[in-house]
């Protein structure tokens, strides 16, 4: 909520109002921010955004408020992670390249993509498949849609006026699937402007041509037509492709605001069938996670929305919807015990203790009614489809105005660290202390164009137990992990056997494999 600082249903504060407090939070930011050198604390998160390098004067925020982004890929392809923060409309966006030990040189001037303005939602792709990750930035107000193309050696050159990219009015988060499984990969954007729609198009959906320049096609797949319905106007916030029926044909799941998320099933023919029903019921889809959390081989879906405890404003909290194996839900979050999180943003599932059972984690915050010091919630699995809140217990307590969350492997231990990106104070690294078991994280690599084997899966299977990711280029809420597959083993040494399925359903199989170690796949 979100997209301006529009008051919710049902509220006293004016839009005045809150443009005053929006710009009082923005003008309040100091320089620079971090922590002083860490100490490490036995089974916690450790702050380290300064002793990794990445200590900056902090973003300065949209006219919207609903964010800048942030996004976490591997862009020089030299096997360790590296971070691109936008920074707002007076100050660089920034490009942090890993050093490989936890440490970070900032980039951004001399690889090029040092921007600044109303830019937010930044996602890494390879969109022409010469092996190197291409940055598309979207944006508000007075900001449109950037690509840029990875020229292979350290920069990027923009190519925004030749790609086709061209959107009415604002943009908020974005990713990439093969939607058509023609090889490339495609874009589905999201916008949150709450007006009815009169333009053409949703402007939504963006096949590939496959010569680094896209069509719309959001009409011609159906995908505008349900959107054109929505009275309160185009209000979708995160979108992630994934294969939700085990077809093979990536589908859409897209959060969105004021009760207008939505469920739109691939039917193989360039076409989309909105398969939405009452259980899809979260009243300020925000955020979102897509992952197996009940290791059950399908891929069940998180929303962050907001919750309080007077549900006067249709308040009513997140939504964990546990897919039945067919492509359909069923909600889960009260068992789950992950309904209350205050007002969630960007969320990612992730095995942080590496006890082979997805965790949870968000960030939060809005600027009234006691959330103005959210703090980011982490969900610990117990290992029975239920989850435990111990954000604070170890040590992962912010309580800026979070927005974007990347969750990656920072320092190379094999263990997953989190990265908040705050819309009015620094930005925090923790690095992930907590005692945990061993691990195993899986990188793949195809034939051109679909160079990352985006809408693969890595099947894991210990003993009894088999874990499953699905190779994504997906989104958080203006924020992005990297595609690569993580998995917690226990105490497990050595794993029974890791098999891959290819976007086009050939299989490579591997037995026998140590654990502990970082693991890239090329295609046989």
């Amino acid at each position: 909520m979100h997209g301006s600082v529009d008051r919710p249903r049902g509220a006293t504060t004016s839009r005045a109002a809150a443009l005053i407090l929006v710009s009082l939070a923005f003008g309040s930011c100091g320089g620079g921010g971090g922590s002083s050198a860490p100490v490490r604390v036995a089974n916690s998160f450790v702050e380290i955004t300064r002793d990794a390098g990445l200590d900056f004067p902090p973003p300065e925020g949209t006219p919207t408020g609903n964010g800048l982004g942030a996004a976490a890929a591997d862009y020089d392809d030299d096997g360790d992670i590296d971070v691109f923060v936008l920074r707002g409309p007076r100050k660089p966006a920034l490009l942090f390249r890993n050093r490989g030990d936890g440490r970070f040189d900032e980039v951004g001037a001399s690889a090029g993509i040092a921007i600044q303005g109303n830019a937010c939602g930044p996602c890494f792709a390879d969109v022409d498949g010469d092996g190197y990750l291409d940055l598309l930035v979207l944006g508000v107000v007075d900001a449109r849609p950037r690509l840029f193309h990875n020229q292979g050696d350290g920069t990027f050159s923009e190519i925004t006026q030749r790609c086709g990219i061209v959107v009415t009015g604002d943009t908020c988060s974005a990713a990439f699937g093969d939607y058509d499984r023609d090889g490339d990969l495609d874009l589905f954007i999201t916008r949150w402007e709450r007006q009815n729609l009169t333009r053409p198009t949703s402007e939504h959906l963006w096949r590939n041509n496959g010569d680094l320049t896209f069509t719309d096609v959001s009409d011609v797949s159906g995908i505008s037509k349900t959107i054109r319905q929505s009275p309160q106007g185009d209000l979708t916030f995160t979108p992630n492709f994934a294969d939700i029926d085990n077809d093979g044909w990536c589908d859409l799941l897209i959060a969105a605001d004021f009760k207008t998320s939505r469920i739109y099933r691939n039917r193989g023919d360039g076409t989309f069938e909105d398969t939405t029903t009452s259980v899809i019921s979260d009243d300020n889809g925000m955020g979102a996670a897509v992952a197996d959390y009940d290791n059950d081989g399908d891929l069940d879906w998180f929303v962050s929305s907001i919750w309080h405890a007077d549900p006067q404003n249709g308040w009513t909290g997140n939504r964990l919807y546990r897919n039945r194996g067919d492509g359909t839900f069923e909600d889960a979050t009260t068992e789950a015990g992950v309904r209350q999180g205050d007002w969630g943003w960007g969320s990612s599932f992730a095995d942080f203790d590496q006890d082979g059972y997805l965790d949870l984690v968000h960030v939060n915050g809005w600027f009234w009614d006691g959330f103005e010091v959210d703090r980011s919630r982490l969900f610990l699995s117990n290992r029975d489809g239920t989850f435990r809140e111990a954000g604070e217990k170890h040590g992962l307590i912010d309580r800026g105005q979070g927005r974007g969350l990347m969750v990656f492997d920072a320092d190379g231990d094999g263990d997953l660290d989190i990265f908040v990106e705050n819309l009015d104070n620094p930005w925090k690294l923790f690095r992930n202390d907590l005692d945990k078991g061993n691990h195993l994280i899986v990188r793949l690599r195809d034939s051109a164009p679909n160079t990352h084997a985006i809408g693969a899966r890595v099947y894991v299977t210990t003993g009894s137990t088999v874990q499953m990711r699905e190779i994504a280029c997906s989104c958080n809420y203006v924020s992005q992990n990297p595609a690569v597959a993580h998995f917690g083993l226990g105490a497990n040494q050595l794993i029974d056997k890791v098999e891959v399925v290819w976007p086009d359903g050939k299989k490579t199989v591997r037995v026998a494999v140590d654990a502990g170690q970082s693991l890239t796949i090329h295609r046989n």
